[in-house]
């Protein structure tokens, strides 16, 4: 990189006969990029002697290490006329004074770019000062500008690996069920169960069945019940909040009622408030013949806008027939209390165990010895999320996505966060690799 320089020249009035030296002010060293950059004004408005020039060279150094940047020669009347005398014989009819050079009695803002080198983290700005003329030569002063060494920039250290962090839950068994078979429906804006309609009776049976087989098995212990509640998207979005919370309420107050002999109380379920059943429209009408389904569709998909506009806009469409079909057919099946699934420990499930035990070690930080834990049950896909957490808060990162990516793959909601924290440390980590190259590179 080669040295810029530039100046501003700067004129004075007419001054007497001086013999102090050439004035330096407003001295800056600053980084830009990867250069330096020093500036200062130089006030020669105090004249060098005639017969005299004054070289002025300032320079970075830090002890070791110099760098010299291109100097700025003062003249006094007497001697420029004495150089382009000596010009002109040897045929530089023209020589006049050049960057960087002026007579004294002037000024100009001195600018120069340099690259910046790996040693200039702390460096000092210094000028050294040489006075010609009467067939006499001699450096008269050398002095370091401002308040001494300063820090430029600070060298990067190596690669640092930070500890990020993870979400880890320990494992149990789920058992699925479809939701359209464990969907208990409600009458409008109520929470109040009745078995008597929409095939409830049938559903509640399933219900029972499940929390039964739970508990019928030995080998088999209740963990947690979850439970859901909706509310059809007809009504105020303030209403319909509360409306699915105390339906899933009710469904939970149902199986206790029903299942005295089992001890179980609201803490072994867990309520998932559905609010307003938007996804559930949507896919009821997606798999409907109903007339302007596709407009419907597209009011649920419009984003950015309020809940209760999306509505105003369907119950807008051909006059409200399309609304009041949807009012008819399928809202009643969206006012429900879903029976999600049913969370529990296998007594005999060793996979589990060891799963749980390894993401102690984990949270005791003790990676290596809870990955290798981890390999007894590594076809076990509860088990991949732990063995991509272990092996991320041992900086192996590279190794950690595959399993990470294979536990999201899994349907462990889980992974994702952690697949989002091994790519901000694997960002991280190219950006101060970039920083090192960059450094290292200075001096080329």
């Amino acid at each position: 990189m080669k040295r810029v320089l530039s100046f501003i020249y700067i004129l004075f009035g007419a001054t007497g006969l001086l013999s102090a030296q050439t004035q330096i002010s407003d001295e800056k060293m600053e980084v830009c990029g990867d250069s330096v950059v020093v500036s200062f004004k130089v006030d020669a408005s105090r004249k060098t002697a005639p017969r005299y020039r004054e070289v002025i060279t300032p320079y970075i150094f830090n002890g070791t290490d110099t760098l010299y940047l291109d100097p700025v020669e003062v003249y006094g009347r007497a001697r420029y006329m004495h150089q382009r005398q000596e010009m002109f014989l040897l045929g530089d009819k023209d020589w006049e004074l050049g960057q960087g050079q002026i007579l004294a009695g002037s000024g100009l803002e001195y600018r120069c770019v340099a690259p910046l080198k790996r040693w200039m983290t702390s460096a000092a700005l210094g000028l050294k000062r040489n006075l010609s003329g009467c067939n006499c030569e001699k450096d008269h002063s050398d002095q370091t500008l401002g308040q001494g060494p300063q820090e430029l920039f600070k060298a990067p250290a190596a690669v640092q690996r930070r500890i990020p962090e993870y979400v880890l839950a320990d494992v149990s068994r789920e058992w699925d069920f479809w939701q359209d078979e464990l969907e208990v429906i409600f009458k409008v804006s109520k929470t109040e169960i009745d078995s008597a309609v929409y095939a409830n009776e049938v559903t509640f049976g399933k219900i029972l069945s499940a929390v039964d087989r739970i508990f019928s098995d030995p080998h088999l212990r209740l963990e947690r019940i979850e439970v859901a509640g909706y509310a059809s998207p007809e009504g105020p979005p303030t209403f319909n909040n509360w409306l699915g919370e105390n339906r899933a309420k009710a469904l939970i107050s149902y199986i206790i009622e029903h299942r005295p002999q089992y001890g179980l109380t609201p803490s072994h379920f867990n309520i998932r408030n559905g609010k307003e059943n938007w996804a559930g429209l949507r896919r009821m009408v997606a798999e409907s013949d109903m007339k302007k389904k596709d407009e419907v569709l597209a009011i649920i998909d419009t984003p950015d806008i309020s809940v209760e506009h999306r509505k105003l806009r369907i119950e807008r469409l051909d006059r409200g027939w399309t609304w009041k079909y949807m009012l008819d057919n399928i809202y009643p099946h969206l006012r429900c209390a879903r029976f999600l699934a049913v969370y529990y420990d296998a007594i005999d499930d060793g996979a589990t165990d060891i799963i749980n035990v390894a993401n102690g070690m984990i949270r005791k930080g003790h990676y290596e010895q809870a990955y290798r834990h981890l390999l007894t049950v590594s076809d076990d896909m509860r088990a991949f999320n732990s063995i991509g957490v272990a092996l991320m808060m041992q900086g192996k990162f590279e190794e950690a996505m595959p399993w990470l990516e294979k536990a999201l793959a899994g349907n462990c909601p889980d992974a994702q966060k952690n697949i989002d924290a091994v790519k901000a440390e694997l960002e991280y980590e190219a950006l101060q690799r970039r920083e090192i190259e960059e450094y290292l590179n200075r001096d080329n």
